[in-house]
């Protein structure tokens, strides 16, 4: 008798043990969402942007150096304004309008180069942009989506004289969901651009 409850005692602690094993043992590996490197991004401080040799003025942001492009058209003037930290940079091209085909031609090439993007693009939000006091007048384009090189960009004109465009564009492979943050900062940065734009 004492035999079987030897036994019976021996099997109930080996069955414990077996269990608390079991319990302990770890669970399988499941695969992690992607994540992105987060950066940390400052407000903007703005400085003047004015050149004796262009009529027009606007606020940049500080941390952007400018960058002058050469030209073989008389009636264009390009430059950039590098964001060297971020690895992005706003393309600027300035037309003197000379007859009012011009100005068509310089609108059609906006958007035949928005519709370059679209396929990339998870949509395209396009909103217009009118100040009858300054004679500013234009329409900005954000471009959606992980993979666009250009995600925000906007033209501006007085619809006589003078046409100006300006392009955001990520220097490196993009990945948009990884430099999100950037990507709106330099969005409000572009949009600070707009709203103090002058004509001299």
């Amino acid at each position: 008798m004492k035999s079987i409850q030897k036994n019976v005692f021996l099997t109930s602690c080996i069955t414990l043990c077996m269990l608390i094993f079991a319990a302990c043992e770890k669970a399988p590996e499941q695969p992690k969402p992607p994540t992105y490197l987060r950066l940390d991004v400052k407000k903007s401080e703005y400085i003047r942007f004015e050149n004796k040799d262009l009529p027009f003025v606007f606020e940049y942001p500080k941390d952007c150096r400018v960058e002058r492009l050469e030209s073989k058209n008389k009636n264009t003037y390009w430059f950039n304004l590098n964001v060297e930290k971020y690895n992005f940079e706003i393309n600027v091209s300035y037309f003197n309008l000379t007859s009012k085909s011009d100005l068509k031609d310089a609108v059609n090439d906006c958007f035949t180069f928005i519709n370059r993007h679209e396929k990339l693009s998870a949509g395209i939000l396009q909103q217009d942009y009118k100040n009858q006091e300054r004679r500013v007048f234009g329409t900005a384009f954000e471009l959606k989506g992980r993979d666009v090189v250009s995600p925000y960009q906007f033209y501006l004109t007085d619809s006589t004289r003078h046409f100006i465009r300006f392009a955001l564009n990520n220097k490196i492979a993009p990945n948009n969901d990884s430099v999100s943050s950037v990507v709106k900062r330099l969005k409000e940065d572009m949009q600070h651009i707009i709203n103090t734009f002058e004509w001299k």
